[in-house]
């Protein structure tokens, strides 16, 4: 198991037994979501994400989701779903329950996503994927919503990126930020990875761990 996913693992753990959680370790799919799925589509940072977070239903009792990722504004609900205990054993009204504890989390202002435990275990890459894309949509609504001095200001920062990356043949790592605008290490790779989310630069290919960045196409015609 990665270290920092073994980190979190053991937080969770500890904090669990210090608030008599009724589920104090996480299950085999769970374990697979953070190793092959959000470790690796994040760079195994896993600040803002929460595993078995509970949640007042709409009858006032209370329910857990696998996972919640709550950070800079975005409320995101991730679920991770067996084939056994969510399809063919469950009941009609279990059904109907879990349908409005759905629809009821999404008004309440939580984007929501699902994957089954197969989905995590043999394609983590697609549930890596959409990940992304749901987290880069938030952004976009978030910076329409913030006005144009916010976007004029992410704007020029994705010039100054494009302009860098141009410079060494369409891609760029966080050192070359760092070098030719001053960043902070740690910023520049926040920036980057950003404008991942945002879809104007991509992971270059063949790499266990995200270090440099490629402009897609678009951006590439748009520097």
């Amino acid at each position: 198991m990665n270290v920092l996913v073994q980190q979190f693992v053991t937080q969770f753990e500890r904090d669990a037994a210090l608030n008599g959680s009724f589920r104090a370790k996480l299950g085999k799919s769970e374990l697979a979501f953070l190793e092959q799925v959000w470790g690796p589509a994040f760079q195994y940072d896993f600040a803002g994400l929460k595993a078995e977070y509970p949640f007042k239903d709409f009858k006032g009792g209370q329910r857990f989701a696998d996972f919640v990722y709550i950070r800079n504004g975005m409320k995101l609900v991730i679920e991770i779903d067996g084939f056994t205990t969510h399809a063919r054993d469950i009941t009609p009204g279990d059904f109907d329950d879990h349908l409005m504890r759905q629809n009821d989390l999404v008004l309440s202002g939580w984007l929501l996503l699902r994957f089954s435990a197969s989905q995590v275990l043999q394609r983590p890459l697609v549930c890596q994927r959409q990940l992304k894309q749901a987290i880069g949509h938030w952004w976009s609504l978030a910076q329409t919503a913030a006005g144009g001095a916010f976007d004029d200001v992410w704007q020029r920062r994705l010039q100054q990126v494009t302009r860098i990356a141009l410079q060494q043949g369409g891609s760029v790592r966080p050192a070359d930020l760092t070098s030719g605008l001053g960043t902070h290490p740690r910023t520049a790779a926040k920036w980057l990875k950003r404008f991942e989310l945002a879809g104007a630069l991509q992971p270059a290919k063949q790499q266990k761990r995200t270090t440099r960045y490629v402009l897609n196409a678009a951006q590439d015609r748009s520097g």
